[in-house]
């Protein structure tokens, strides 16, 4: 009898067990499918197309499109080139985020939260005709961390509102999105003019209105028309097409008419001359810029002062520059 009672009392026991089991299993599930903590879950490999949508009043939609291995940038009808590396780098912060909590659970706080149609960001990621995922980047905050240490300054921490199309929860995500997923054209145009290896260069040659001469590399002597110059001097300006880069688009500036162009042509092995030209314009910006390697694009000559770093006189190679 005792024996039958105390299997009896386990068999008891361990049904409480598992009913407490099922019960804990089926709460969890609940919540974990009421927070996501990643909001974003998808295969880069499979993004055709993302668009951008500013708030009202924000500027133009901007579609950055791929076919094949290649992206294209449009907005307001027009089509530039895009800095791919600018694309890859929201895909790169959407898929990092984390949700941190829900600020909200209904549309109460929409608005001041900045996750309406009106006053967000929004953000849509396409596959072929799928959409993958469509959001609304919201109000940006930030808290101030406590200080530990006082001899050490404490970073603070920010935050970025999103609420998720079709979701009336608004989840707190941690760092600026915003700062990737920027409703600015010109967040996603092409900006380097030229990127060459130094060492691949053999010839560049300076055409201006008044003068032309020929820097040229002669068994590892660098001479303007036969004539050695310094090599370190010759180093440090042709260090300047490792990369450089504008980001001051000019698009509506147009040349003065009538004026001849300084032209400066890079050759050497292993890329494609590059041909920077520069027209006489406005008193604001002194010359249109363009490169062969972004034909559609204008930049400024005076800002960061792209024409006196690109468009050199004969003395910038001697080893006493004239001052």
């Amino acid at each position: 009898m005792l024996s039958k009672f105390l299997n009896t009392r386990t068999l008891l026991i361990l049904l409480v067990i598992l009913v407490g089991i099922y019960f804990m299993t089926t709460l969890t599930d609940k919540k974990d499918r009421t927070f996501q903590s990643q909001l974003v879950q998808i295969d880069t490999a499979e993004v055709t197309k993302i668009e951008i949508l500013p708030k009202t009043g924000g500027g133009d939609e901007i579609r950055m499109t791929k076919t094949g291995d290649e992206w294209s940038l449009e907005s307001n009808g027009k089509t530039y080139q895009p800095d791919e590396s600018a694309i890859n780098n929201i895909l790169a912060e959407l898929l990092r985020m984390r949700t941190e909590r829900v600020a909200a659970t209904d549309d109460s706080k929409w608005k001041e939260l900045e996750v309406t149609d009106s006053t967000a960001t929004r953000v849509k990621i396409y596959g072929g005709d799928e959409l993958l995922s469509d959001l609304y980047l919201g109000k940006f905050s930030y808290t101030q961390a406590p200080q530990q240490n006082p001899y050490q300054r404490q970073q603070p921490r920010m935050f970025t509102h999103i609420r998720p199309a079709g979701d009336e929860k608004v989840y707190v995500v941690e760092g600026f999105i915003k700062m990737s997923v920027q409703p600015n054209l010109d967040t996603y145009r092409a900006k380097t003019l030229a990127e060459v290896d130094p060492a691949n260069v053999t010839s560049v040659s300076f055409n201006y209105p008044d003068m032309s001469f020929t820097l040229t590399n002669d068994n590892n002597i660098w001479k303007i028309n036969g004539e050695p110059v310094d090599s370190s001097s010759t180093v440090r300006y042709l260090g300047k097409f490792r990369k450089l880069t504008s980001n001051n688009f000019i698009d509506d500036v147009i040349p003065e008419s009538g004026e001849k162009p300084y032209v400066v042509t890079i050759e050497g092995n292993n890329f494609i001359p590059i041909e920077l030209r520069a027209m006489p314009a406005d008193s604001v910006n002194q010359y249109v810029i363009t490169s062969s390697l972004i034909p559609d694009s204008k930049y400024s000559g005076s800002k960061g002062k792209l024409f006196e770093r690109v468009f050199v006189q004969p003395d910038e190679f001697l080893a006493n520059k004239p001052e």
